[in-house]
């Protein structure tokens, strides 16, 4: 298989996109036509690529090429006398002008850290040396994914705030790809030539940090989920004046956390040195939990082509997709998880809804970490009527579920919960 066919036509023509976008100036906006077919958009004005100037009208096109070739598909949009023809295509040997096939697309993606940043999927393909001493991370596990990886909006928004304040906190439920959007933006900036450093404590922070390299620290589970670890937000918060203040655009901090410990440790930085060099909680918070149905399918998609189904659950997977993204229970680990135990055909429906509703190992960890009284508070949450409760019914419920009275009251302890069991509406 050539290398650009593992991104599938949708990924292909993305990257299309983009590489037209970067060096010709033409938005992807423009382009026309139909999907896994044939793809084009006519520019009226000269364009300048790979060194050559074409004459208007430049016809570019992008061809989504399989085992039989390009000629039926090209036969199709007919050119005029005199066009120039720029030719984007997976495979190498179509015909143009100026022709972006496998080989000269993965130069561009060789040469160009913003294109993989925009794209990460393309990192991938082995186009930028890892130094592993550059490296306290898993590198392996971040190459792994990102042959399935999907830079949902949540990836597009870390990158716009990591470059606005140097800072990320990223935040959702268990499974929901924070860990993911953190490992594929170290995988990033490792090939761009940073050092990527993955801390528990601020302390590890501190003894790598050094001014004249760029550095990104990635805090996972900073305050623990599946190790819970009360005393760790106010550890942070005690150094996060010197960590913050050392950021710039050469040294990122991400952190995947709940967010009240980032809003109480700011709290404290406002309160004590003043907010004109720290920023609100809001504008450094990003919910990896928001997912749509283009993002879900084109997760089911990746895991799908890249565990090389057979036939016969290609087909299923094809058949029931829908069905599959549109589940109450879809999480990215799920969906891992589904296609990496391929169900069986019969009973498939069965099957598949057996699969993404039993809670994976990372939720029942983070389940099993908490205390007593939180899972008390889970359950009083059930036996509560649906829809919006109120503080006094809540504490109703939960003098039902718990052993030894009331010691808290519920807002006392839905914190813990918030994000990662709970969704906090204001």
């Amino acid at each position: 298989m050539a290398a650009l066919d593992t991104l599938g036509w949708f990924q292909f023509e993305r990257l299309s996109e983009l590489v037209l976008e970067a060096e010709a100036g033409i938005e992807p906006a423009r382009w026309e036509g139909s999907a896994d077919q044939l793809r084009w958009v006519v520019s009226q004005e000269p364009i300048t690529l790979s060194g050559r100037t074409l004459a208007p009208p430049v016809l570019i096109r992008c061809l989504w090429l399989r085992d039989g070739g390009a000629d039926e598909l090209v036969s199709r949009l007919g050119t005029e006398a005199g066009t120039s023809i720029v030719t984007f295509a997976n495979r190498d040997g179509a015909d143009g002008d100026v022709v972006y096939g496998e080989r000269e697309l993965l130069d561009v993606i060789r040469s160009s850290p913003e294109l993989r940043l925009r794209m990460p999927s393309l990192l991938s393909f082995d186009v930028a040396p890892l130094a592993p001493e550059r490296a306290t991370f898993d590198i392996d596990a971040a190459r792994e994914l990102a042959g399935v990886f999907v830079p949902t909006p949540a990836w597009h928004q870390a990158v716009a705030v990591l470059r606005e304040h140097n800072f990320l906190v990223l935040t959702g439920p268990p499974e929901m790809g924070k860990t993911a959007i953190a490992r594929m933006l170290g995988l990033a900036r490792l090939a761009e030539g940073w050092e990527v450093h993955e801390c528990i404590r601020p302390e590890q922070v501190e003894a790598c940090f050094e001014r004249d390299r760029p550095q990104l620290f990635i805090a996972d589970d900073a305050f623990g989920s599946t190790e819970y670890r009360p005393d760790a937000a106010d550890h942070w918060a005690n150094h996060l004046d010197r960590i913050l203040r050392a950021t710039d655009e050469n040294h990122w901090l991400v952190w995947t956390s709940r967010p009240a410990p980032l809003r109480a440790g700011l709290r404290r930085l406002h309160r004590e040195r003043g907010g004109e060099r720290f920023p609100e909680p809001a504008s450094v918070q990003v919910d990896a939990a928001a997912l749509g149905p283009e993002e879900k399918t084109l997760m089911l998609f990746r895991h799908a082509r890249a565990a090389d189904l057979p036939e016969g659950l290609r087909r299923v997977i094809r058949n029931y997709g829908s069905a599959i993204v549109s589940h109450p229970h879809f999480t990215p680990e799920r969906i891992r998880r589904l296609v990496a135990r391929q169900p069986p055909e019969h009973d498939i429906e069965a099957a598949i809804d057996a699969e993404l509703t039993e809670p994976t190992e990372a939720m029942a960890a983070s389940y099993a970490a908490l205390g007593r009284e939180h899972r008390e508070l889970l359950l009083a949450m059930i036996d509560s009527p649906p829809g919006p409760v109120a503080e006094r019914d809540l504490a109703d419920a939960l003098r039902r579920h718990t052993s030894d009275g009331l010691p808290k009251a519920p807002v006392d302890l839905v914190d813990r919960l918030t994000d990662h069991f709970l969704k906090v509406l204001a």
